[in-house]
């Protein structure tokens, strides 16, 4: 109980401290106010892989990993089981080292992620974000805001990281 009331402590200063930030935000409709906070955390998402990702290692590893792919496949086609342990084990190694190095960048991204999506679905939870011509599977006529930050997410960050030529692996 103590713990509840201690969580929504926080998430309330949390909300009026967000509230603050982005009020000029929250005047325009939700589409667009979502539109911007959208972009806003893409951006900083990427920013922070652009910081905290080495890609020339991360490159160095795919690299790796697509050959061990390659000699497993091989292996795998002779039926030598001894090769095929050990390309096993070595694809386990090597994907392992690839997530040491991608952790601490999605850790960093999970807890702004984290700070965000609750405020969001707080001011925007019951609202209509986008309504749609004609009804989709699973949504129906219209798009909340869950789905109206993942779309415009997916498409912003798939836009930037083409016009910057950027290219985490």
């Amino acid at each position: 109980m103590v713990n509840e009331m201690v969580f929504e402590q926080i998430f309330a200063v949390i909300n009026a401290a967000f509230d603050t930030v982005f009020a000029p935000l929250l005047i325009f409709s939700p589409i667009v106010s979502l539109l911007a906070i959208s972009t806003f955390l893409t951006v900083i998402i990427l920013i922070i892989n652009r910081i905290f990702l080495n890609t020339k290692v991360m490159k160095e590893i795919k690299d790796k990993m697509e050959e061990i792919r390659e000699q497993l496949t091989a292996a795998q086609k002779s039926g030598n089981a001894d090769d095929i342990k050990r390309f096993l084990d070595e694809m386990m190694k090597t994907n392992s080292e690839y997530m040491k190095h991608s952790f601490k960048a999605l850790i960093i991204s999970i807890i702004i992620i984290s700070l965000f999506l609750p405020w969001i679905r707080h001011r925007y939870e019951g609202i209509p974000v986008a309504n749609l011509p004609f009804a989709v599977p699973f949504l129906g006529t219209s798009l909340d805001w869950l789905w109206w930050y993942i779309i415009v997410s997916l498409m912003i960050g798939w836009v930037i990281k083409k016009l910057l030529a950027i290219d985490y692996m």
